[in-house]
Formats: C-alpha cells, sequence, structure tokens
C-alpha cells in the first residue's frame, strides 16, 4: 500500500508521494504534452489543406508513375537497341551491295577492254592489219624507285606469218636541271647488247620489264619504237603515269 503519511503543522497536513509515482506523472505530463503537440500539429495541417491519408495516397499514385515510366523507359531501351541493330544491319547491307556494284563495274570495264584489244586483232578500227602497240602502263616496284613496265604488242588477223622484230624504250626526264633520255639497257631492263628486246608473235605479245630510275631523276615521259623486218616501224609516246595498286 502507497505510503501517504504527512505531517500535521498547525492547521495544515502536508502530506508525501513516493518518489515513483512523481516520476510517473511528470513522465504521463510531459506525454500528454507531446501528444496534444502533435494533435495540434496535425489539425494545424489538417485546416491548412494537408491530409495524411492523401500524402499517402499521392506517394502511390508516385510511385505507380515511377513504375509506368520506368517500364516506358526500359521499352525505349529495348525499342532503340533494335532500332540500332537494324541501321547495323541496313548500313552492312548497302555496303556489301555497294562492294558488289564496285565489283561488277571492274568487271565490266575489264569486259570491256578485252573485247577492245581482241576486237583490234580480228578488226582493227582503221581496217590496217599491221603491227601495232595496243597498250603501255607502268606500276609500281616493291621498292622506291623501282617500277614494272607492261607493254603488249598485236598484229590483226588479217596477216598470215608471224610477227618478229625488236622494241626499244627510253625514259624520257629531267636530272640536274636538264633534260635526259635513259634507254632501258641503262635502268636495269633484260635487253640485247644494243639496248632493244625481241620479240615474235602471231597475234599479240606481253613485254614485261622491271626497271629502277635514278633518285635524282624526274621522269616525264616513255618512247617505245617497235622495229620489225617486213612492217613498217611503229613509234609512240606515253606521259609517264604510274598506275594505282589494285
Amino acid at each position: 500500500m502507497a505510503d501517504t503519511s504527512g505531517m500535521r503543522t498547525g492547521q495544515f497536513v502536508i502530506r508525501t508521494r513516493p518518489q515513483w509515482q512523481r516520476r510517473l506523472l511528470l513522465v504521463s505530463g510531459a506525454l500528454a504534452a507531446l501528444l496534444l503537440l502533435y494533435v495540434a500539429y496535425e489539425t494545424g495541417r489538417f485546416q491548412g489543406g494537408y491530409s495524411k491519408f492523401a500524402e499517402i495516397q499521392r506517394r502511390r499514385e508516385l510511385t505507380s508513375q515511377m513504375e509506368t515510366l520506368r517500364e516506358a523507359n526500359e521499352k525505349l531501351k529495348t525499342e532503340l537497341a533494335a532500332a540500332e541493330l537494324a541501321r547495323n544491319v541496313e548500313k552492312q547491307a548497302y555496303a556489301e551491295v555497294e562492294k558488289s556494284l564496285s565489283g561488277l563495274q571492274s568487271q565490266v570495264l575489264k569486259h570491256r577492254e578485252e573485247l577492245t584489244f581482241y576486237r583490234g586483232i580480228v578488226a582493227p578500227e582503221d581496217g590496217i592489219g599491221g603491227l601495232r602497240v595496243q597498250g603501255f602502263q607502268v606500276s609500281a616496284g616493291g621498292a622506291e624507285n623501282h617500277y614494272h613496265l607492261q607493254l603488249v604488242l598485236l598484229q590483226s588477223m588479217r596477216q598470215d606469218t608471224a610477227a618478229s622484230g625488236v622494241v626499244s624504250i627510253a625514259i624520257e626526264g629531267v636530272r640536274n636541271n636538264a633534260a635526259e633520255v635513259l634507254p632501258l639497257s641503262q635502268i636495269g631492263g633484260e635487253t640485247r647488247a644494243d639496248g632493244s628486246v625481241e620479240f615474235k608473235f602471231r597475234y599479240f605479245q606481253e613485254i614485261d620489264q622491271d626497271i629502277v630510275l635514278p633518285p635524282d631523276f624526274e621522269p616525264r615521259a616513255v618512247t617505245v619504237e617497235v622495229r620489225s623486218g617486213r612492217l613498217a616501224p611503229v613509234k609512240e609516246s606515253y606521259p609517264w603515269q604510274v598506275q594505282a595498286q589494285s
């Protein structure tokens, strides 16, 4: 039983409470004050238009919207990846088509050149069936100042016998600000003692020569002279143009 003993002083009676009751009263008072403050705070927010339930509902709606946006973002990422893949496939397909067209154009050009070549053998445009230079080209060699010369000779099928004779090739250019002509024998070509190259063929023949030009020599043109015992000599001049490597 609680101790409620007191002291009597004159007409007044002073009663004392136990220590734990005083502490309980203090704690209860503090909790009640805090509760009143919270109720007042919520009441003020409610009167100001704030609702706890509305806030919870709004958060739920925001969460739902965020989830919807996340799903839409994932969908857009998937569509973007698919579009990128389709673009790469289309780009590769275009590249393959361009490569095929380039190959076909090269084949058509090659066939046209071959047709022109054989037409020159069967029926030359000028109607003359003599010896002629059908083509000449220069290509780069495997080292600096190294080049490969290719000469094509032909005669018409109207000729009954093989064509034979010699070819002289010379490179015209400039060295030390002075014009200079280098015969094939001086630049590494395989020639006879007189610097010419022999030929003998029925319809056509390719003559190939590897040469090495001096470092300080600047080529400008190539002169080709074809001489045969029974046919008129042929002399042609070509500008120095190095063909690009294919």
